[in-house]
Protein backbone atom coordinates (compact mmCIF):
# COMPACT_ATOMS: atom_id res chain seq x y z
CA UNK A 1 0.00 0.00 0.00
CA UNK A 2 1.48 3.44 -0.89
CA UNK A 3 1.13 6.18 1.85
CA UNK A 4 1.39 10.15 1.97
CA UNK A 5 4.07 11.05 4.45
CA UNK A 6 4.31 14.69 5.23
CA UNK A 7 7.35 16.01 7.85
CA UNK A 8 5.76 18.82 9.25
CA UNK A 9 7.08 21.13 12.14
CA UNK A 10 5.78 23.76 14.53
CA UNK A 11 5.27 27.38 13.04
CA UNK A 12 6.83 28.45 16.40
CA UNK A 13 9.28 26.31 16.75
CA UNK A 14 10.87 25.06 13.51
CA UNK A 15 13.09 22.17 15.38
CA UNK A 16 9.91 20.42 16.85
CA UNK A 17 9.33 18.41 14.00
CA UNK A 18 6.92 15.11 13.56
CA UNK A 19 5.61 12.99 10.63
CA UNK A 20 1.81 12.87 9.67
CA UNK A 21 0.48 10.14 7.54
CA UNK A 22 -2.96 11.81 6.68
CA UNK A 23 -5.30 9.45 5.16
CA UNK A 24 -4.52 8.94 1.26
CA UNK A 25 -6.10 5.86 -0.96
CA UNK A 26 -4.19 5.64 -4.27
CA UNK A 27 -6.10 3.55 -7.06
CA UNK A 28 -4.00 0.59 -7.82
CA UNK A 29 -1.38 1.38 -5.24
CA UNK A 30 0.17 3.97 -7.26
CA UNK A 31 3.02 6.40 -6.44
CA UNK A 32 1.94 8.33 -9.30
CA UNK A 33 -1.31 8.80 -8.04
CA UNK A 34 -0.17 9.83 -4.56
CA UNK A 35 2.52 12.37 -6.07
CA UNK A 36 -0.43 13.61 -8.42
CA UNK A 37 -2.74 14.21 -5.38
CA UNK A 38 -0.29 14.69 -1.88
CA UNK A 39 -0.03 18.71 -2.99
CA UNK A 40 -3.77 18.84 -3.11
CA UNK A 41 -3.80 16.55 0.69
CA UNK A 42 -0.60 18.38 1.91
CA UNK A 43 -2.88 22.29 1.16
CA UNK A 44 -5.82 20.38 3.15
CA UNK A 45 -3.83 19.06 6.09
CA UNK A 46 -2.04 22.50 5.91
CA UNK A 47 -4.87 24.52 5.99
CA UNK A 48 -6.44 22.47 8.95
CA UNK A 49 -3.27 23.10 11.32
CA UNK A 50 -1.95 26.24 10.89
CA UNK A 51 0.27 26.12 14.12
CA UNK A 52 2.43 23.82 11.55
CA UNK A 53 4.43 24.18 8.78
CA UNK A 54 4.76 21.43 6.30
CA UNK A 55 8.75 21.03 5.49
CA UNK A 56 8.59 18.00 2.80
CA UNK A 57 6.33 15.37 1.61
CA UNK A 58 7.08 12.16 -0.29
CA UNK A 59 5.02 8.94 -1.39
CA UNK A 60 6.07 5.64 -0.52
CA UNK A 61 5.50 1.91 0.52
CA UNK A 62 3.74 1.54 3.97
CA UNK A 63 5.02 -0.37 6.79
CA UNK A 64 1.99 -2.10 7.37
Amino acid sequence: MIELVLLVCLTTDPTKCHQERPAFEAPHGSVYSCMLQGQIIAAQWATEHPKYTIRRWTCGLSAT
